[in-house]
């Protein structure tokens, strides 16, 4: 069973290499030029289970070193596997600088609306009070029963006098 496992996929290996796979998406995307060669594309053109490469540690350090070289190939600036990945870090850390940014952004623009909010709940505590000042005072506390009675999740705290 392992060696016809090991033939299949070495047999899907060099498929994906010439950039003739069998597999129907794998064939599209080698079509339109994004085929990739890694773990997973190996083992469906293979036709076999995801993690069936775990115990072919072989086969998994030619897939890592080809796919390397292909994407070597494939990069119009790098030259060598320390080079793409270099520009793979840069990338990398000018996408977390974007991300940081937008971080900083979004928390600034949080922190303004909680402020507006509290100012405008303020502002609501206010008219409520001053509405409560002019219903006269026997009449207060059945007012707010209704309320209270009507929507017992209408409560909003305040420091009313």
């Amino acid at each position: 069973m392992t060696q016809r496992t090991r033939k299949k996929l070495i047999d899907a290996l060099d498929r994906l290499i010439r950039g003739e796979p069998e597999h129907r998406e794998l064939r599209e995307k080698a079509r339109i030029g994004k085929l990739k060669i890694n773990y997973s594309t190996v083992e469906q053109e293979a036709v076999l289970s995801a993690g069936a490469l775990r115990n072919h540690k072989d086969i998994k350090k030619v897939i890592k070193s080809r796919s390397m070289g292909l994407a070597v190939d494939q990069s119009p600036t790098a030259e060598s596997e320390l080079d793409l990945l270099q520009e793979q870090l840069k990338e990398q850390k000018k996408k977390t600088t974007q991300a940081n940014k937008l971080k900083d952004k979004h928390f600034k623009q949080s922190k303004n609306h909680q402020k507006a909010l509290q100012v405008q709940a303020a502002k609501h505590i206010r008219i409520v009070q001053r509405l409560m000042d002019m219903i006269p005072f026997e009449e207060r506390e059945k007012a707010m029963d209704k309320v209270v009675t009507a929507r017992p999740d209408n409560i909003i705290e305040g420091k009313f006098r």
